[in-house]
């Protein structure tokens, strides 16, 4: 099977029976793919595995960022563009009916809106913690 998806075997990719879907995301300067696995309950393994994919630099005025052309200019990695094409491959026969990708979206919804409180509530005490030391 290592054959069909040689770009995820290179980022360190083993368990292909084991992946349940996988999510894009940009920030700043980088596109985040998070790939999510099938794992019993009490496995030690991971649940998921992060790949930050840079985006290339340039000199071009911040006014022209901005820009639809420039979105346009800007490029993924080709690697990041590969591991695409060879994950969806590999979930497309587990594609979900469209009952069940409204109650995915709202589930990851929901997961989103609760690991974005987890994380503001660990920031905000943090910076307690800070103003504290401060005193």
């Amino acid at each position: 099977m290592t054959a069909q998806y040689p770009t995820l075997e290179q980022m360190g990719i083993t368990s292909f029976d084991n992946i349940s879907k996988y999510r894009l995301r940009r920030e700043a300067r980088a596109d985040v793919l998070k790939v999510y696995y099938h794992r019993p309950a009490g496995s030690l393994l991971s649940r998921s595995k992060k790949f930050t994919f840079a985006r290339p630099q340039s000199g071009v005025p911040v006014e022209f960022q901005k820009t639809a052309q420039w979105h346009q200019l800007e490029d993924t990695s080709p690697v990041l563009r590969q591991a695409l094409v060879e994950l969806h491959q590999l979930l497309k026969p587990d594609a979900p009916a469209e009952d069940d990708t409204t109650r995915d979206s709202r589930q990851q919804l929901l997961e989103d809106l609760e690991h974005m409180e987890r994380v503001m509530k660990a920031k905000l005490e943090e910076l307690r913690r800070q103003i504290a030391a401060l005193k």
